[in-house]
């Protein structure tokens, strides 16, 4: 017992030494701080703990968001791998951000967004297929703004892309028919896409197709042949008129009525609705591809 009381006697001592030096280099901090700004010590104390309170609590929150993008699988998402990477692109008002955040969340986004940011996250991604059942993978999936004058940021996500989802809005098809043929010719004929292995996928998600006048999907892809190919015409013309003043990029079969099928990239269309969350050929193409 004598030993024992020696030996938190000593602690103590120890204790209030380290204590005394704490104090005494604390104090000599405030005084020369004092010297400098001509701040009484006794208010900058005050300051500096408000200072060092805030501090951690920033850190803390920080940390907590970061646990939280791990945890969620979110944190890797800027060191995925390429093989992984799908995009999400198309026209503005098609549902494309809707999508994204319901494949993030699992549950259907209702929200009107109209982004003008990129959305680039890494999740899970559950899907059906036809020889292992259900199969659940980790992706990363970047939703690129739909805005023509943000188009080209696809440049810059494209060379680790594995798939592409185009959406378009089934049931303004119809008046928007132009402008769909435009940008899915554009994606089908950038250079970047045109360098990757044959059959690339390329899914065309027709949203909205729960509402009654919604075009169905079979049309929107017969719609979308003649459309491109009259603008593959019309450019050939251009290029005529131009003397041969450069190289017009081609999606299909030259002398040949363009069609999906002679695209170099394996495209198939499919029937989707965020609204009500019928995703299921959509993941299955996401996990498959």
């Amino acid at each position: 017992m004598g030993e024992m009381g020696s030996v938190d006697g000593a602690v103590d001592v120890v204790d209030q030494v380290i204590v005394k030096s704490a104090e005494a280099a604390v104090g000599e901090f405030l005084v020369a701080l004092q010297s400098r700004v001509g701040i009484p010590a006794a208010a900058l104390l005050p300051l500096i703990v408000a200072v060092v309170t805030i501090t951690a609590l920033v850190i803390v929150q920080h940390l907590w968001a970061y646990l939280l993008r791990l945890l969620s699988g979110d944190g890797a998402a800027g060191s995925s791998s390429s093989g992984h990477t799908v995009l999400i692109t198309g026209t503005c008002g098609s549902g494309k951000t809707a999508l994204f955040q319901t494949l993030r969340s699992g549950t259907p986004y209702l929200t009107t967004v109209t982004s003008m940011a990129t959305n680039d996250a890494m999740f899970h991604v559950e899907g059906p297929t036809k020889r292992n059942g259900v199969v659940r993978r980790k992706l990363r999936v970047v939703d690129l703004p739909g805005h023509p004058k943000l188009v080209s940021r696809m440049d810059e996500h494209l060379p680790s892309a594995k798939a592409i989802v185009f959406v378009i809005d089934a049931v303004d098809f119809t008046s928007n028919r132009r402008e769909v043929s435009e940008r899915l010719r554009d994606l089908l004929a950038n250079p970047l896409l045109q360098k990757k292995k044959r059959n690339f996928p390329v899914l065309v998600a027709c949203n909205k197709s729960e509402k009654i006048t919604a075009n169905p999907v079979e049309y929107i892809a017969k719609r979308l042949e003649k459309e491109i190919e009259a603008l593959r015409e019309a450019a050939a013309g251009a290029l005529q008129d131009t003397a041969g003043g450069g190289v017009a990029r081609d999606v299909g079969i030259r002398g040949k009525p363009f069609t999906f099928a002679d695209s170099k990239c394996d495209v198939t269309f499919s029937a989707v609705s965020v609204a009500e969350n019928d995703l299921d050929e959509l993941k299955s193409f996401l996990v498959v591809k």
